[in-house]
């Protein structure tokens, strides 16, 4: 078999942190066969100790104009893939080819797309041509989904958004959790607990106006006023990133941390590489996750796997991946925030209980290797029962998507 992967826009975040991962474990699925790589130049210089079986295939993408990535997706990538005489097509960027010459599997992980949270909040208040452009491109990703032979998520959470635009075929969605490589051994520290040291909190992300920094910087001079202890924030969503693309959020909340009560105890660090990121996971005492549209959540993964206490707002997405590794507050209200980080610090036996319950659930259900054994099924056209759409278009669980009053 020949697997040609387009990972044409992975160069950031989550989708590079994916694709890293990816390589490490799938070429052992498919060790009889060739896997093409698409990606840009600079992702493919980072990536060391590649299988034989993978061929890196460096591709330059213009992001100056939308229609010329709408070019590259829809003709030269078909091209290639007919040149490379391919088997099957996995496209990680959301947008796949319609009427794909090999079998496509699909993963759509742009949460950004279908919340109803996201459009109501933030794309309402965005230039007409911002909303313009979404729409479009939440219109590809719908047709592509409609044309992918499987259609992969990260969560239960991305499906029911998805299903809420599409309904795809019995057995064509496949709900495939991502994985960590981190260790779930909890290594010693100190005591949170301890009032002469200050309390270290620790947000990881890339700064995106739905990650909802504002709301954690305002909790901090509440927080500070509340209790006998300093609590310190170090925050890797950095307003002031020079990469930070469009935002319409990025000066208010720059300003906001500037403010003498604020600025003293928080710590713009981002953005930092991923070894840079997880050494801050072994001097933090509690993650604090404040975003409000995920399609996964890495930082909280990684923060259970190291067996920190987790305080998340209050969505289907982080209560679906953390459960009871975290606790929840109403994610707009600074100061429900500050009571739960508050709660979390005063209480030991919660944090115990996170503590305990974060690594057990990341080796039951985060693991790289489950991922790429479901993935290699869904590429090979094998039947699997976790690949089930069971009959709708999306499912409400436990994870019910929240009424807009809720926010």
């Amino acid at each position: 078999m020949k697997l040609v992967i387009n990972a044409a826009s992975a160069k950031m975040g989550g989708a590079l942190r994916y694709i890293s991962s990816l390589l490490e474990y799938l070429p052992g699925a498919f060790a009889d066969s060739e896997i093409v790589v698409l990606l840009p130049p600079e992702t493919a210089a980072k990536l060391e100790n590649v299988s034989p079986n993978v061929r890196l295939a460096p591709v330059a993408i213009s992001h100056a104009s939308w229609w010329r990535r709408l070019w590259w997706d829809w003709v030269t990538l078909r091209r290639l893939v007919r040149k490379e005489k391919a088997d099957a097509l996995f496209a990680i960027g959301n947008f796949g080819l319609w009427h794909c010459p090999a079998r496509q599997v699909l993963l759509v992980n742009n949460a950004l797309y279908f919340s109803e949270a996201y459009w109501r909040l933030c794309v309402s208040k965005h230039p007409l041509r911002r909303r313009i452009e979404l729409r479009l491109r939440r219109w590809l990703a719908i047709n592509s989904a409609r044309n992918a032979d499987v259609v992969m998520l990260p969560s239960e959470a991305m499906l029911c958004e998805l299903g809420r635009f599409v309904k795809v075929g019995n057995g064509q969605a496949l709900v495939n959790p991502y994985g960590t490589a981190e260790t779930c051994d909890t290594p010693p520290r100190r005591s949170a607990a301890k009032s002469h040291e200050p309390v270290r909190l620790l947000f990881v992300s890339l700064y995106a106006e739905h990650k909802n920094l504002a709301t954690l910087l305002r909790a901090m001079p509440i927080l500070n006023a509340s209790a006998s202890c300093v609590f310190e924030l170090t925050t890797l969503a950095n307003p002031a990133w020079e990469n930070i693309g469009w935002s319409r959020t990025w000066q208010g909340d720059l300003e906001l941390a500037r403010r003498p009560d604020v600025s003293k105890h928080v710590r713009l660090a981002g953005p930092l590489n991923h070894a840079e990121t997880l050494r801050l996971y072994g001097q933090a005492d509690v993650v604090v996750f404040p975003s409000f549209v995920e399609s996964f959540g890495f930082p909280m993964v990684e923060a259970m796997a190291h067996g920190l206490p987790i305080v998340a707002a209050d969505t289907p997405i982080n209560r679906e991946i953390c459960q009871d590794a975290a606790v929840y507050f109403a994610p707009f209200d600074e100061a429900d925030l500050a009571r739960k980080i508050l709660d979390v610090h005063r209480d030991a036996d919660l944090r115990a209980s996170m503590a305990s319950a974060g690594p057990r659930r990341v080796a039951g259900h985060f693991r790289w290797e489950a991922h790429v054994q479901r993935l290699a099924e869904a590429i090979s056209g094998e039947e699997s029962g976790e690949r089930a759409w069971k009959g709708r278009a999306a499912r409400r669980v436990e994870w019910e998507l929240r009424s807009p009053s809720s926010f």
